[in-house]
């Protein structure tokens, strides 16, 4: 596996023990972070993307996440069993993640809980793309095996155009290129990819076709293995799950993902606009019948 596996060195230490300090003194609700060029995402404390406005993430002025029901979340499992699980919709934070700085475009999170050091960097590399770096280090005391990742949103940028909360879900690719994407029925898409170098069988994408809202337990993921494919329309979630493998005490492991939106092309605002068209031609027939 070729995540980025590593002994904590002084410089570490020192960094989360300035983490710690930062916590106590400068902890804040959430934090947004915006490039000046229609991008933003409002990130809660516990490092999901916040409820508590109406934009959590958004581009060119179109909202992707926080409609009905706001739903972003992840979760860590280790030796066999659920850690904890941070969710949008009940407000849990089980690392309990403090926003310890946010700088420009860049948002750090860090706790101090059970064992677990976590530090979540948000920033947003260029329009559109908001990336998120995960260091994960093992304080528990003692070596930590079965350790997984999932991380989870439920797409729903149609609502903002009257389209309603369905996508079309495909699964792009498995493996180091994994990634999946949410395309609303007037093209605005919302694609969750992998940024990380690692193994083909350490990370798989995930379309949840059973619920939108609830967070998906990374073991299941990984064990369901979707392939490449369209996993139909409706109002579903998209994921990533990481098998990190094992992960010694006092030491870390650092992997990434991205939320990347995009605009439709010119073609198919055409294509949808000509379908309207035939909806109300037709409709128009039905009435002088």
């Amino acid at each position: 596996m070729k995540f980025e596996l590593k002994r904590n060195c002084l410089a570490q230490v020192v960094a989360l023990a300035l983490c710690g300090a930062f916590v106590s003194s400068a902890s804040a609700a959430s934090f947004t972070i915006t490039d000046g060029a229609g991008t933003s995402a409002n990130i809660d404390d516990a490092g999901y993307f916040s409820s508590s406005s109406a934009l959590g993430l958004s581009y060119l002025g179109r909202e992707f996440v926080n409609h009905g029901t706001w739903a972003s979340n992840y979760s860590l499992n280790a030796n066999g069993a659920s850690f904890g699980v941070a969710d949008q919709v009940t407000g849990s934070n089980p690392l309990g993640a403090s926003i310890v700085f946010g700088v420009g475009n860049v948002v750090l999170t860090a706790s101090f809980g059970g064992g677990w050091n976590f530090i979540e960097t948000v920033s947003i590399p260029t329009p559109g793309h908001v990336a998120v770096q995960v260091q994960l280090t093992n304080n528990t005391g003692a070596d930590a095996t079965g350790v997984q990742w999932g991380v989870g949103v439920d797409p729903d940028q149609g609502v903002p155009a009257g389209v309603g909360f369905g996508t079309t879900n495909v699964i792009n690719a498995t493996g180091n290129g994994s990634s999946v994407t949410a395309t609303s029925l007037d093209g605005w898409s919302l694609t969750l990819a992998n940024t990380t170098g690692a193994a083909a069988s350490a990370i798989n994408p995930f379309v949840d076709t059973t619920a939108c809202c609830s967070p998906v337990d990374p073991a299941l993921m990984l064990a369901a293995a979707q392939a490449p494919g369209s996993y139909g329309f409706g109002d579903y979630s998209i994921n990533l799950a990481y098998d990190l493998g094992s992960i010694a005490n006092n030491n870390s492991v650092t992997f990434g993902y991205e939320y990347i939106m995009a605009v439709p092309e010119p073609e198919t605002y055409a294509m949808l606009l000509a379908g309207l068209g035939l909806i109300g031609f037709s409709a128009r027939r039905r009435r002088v019948a």
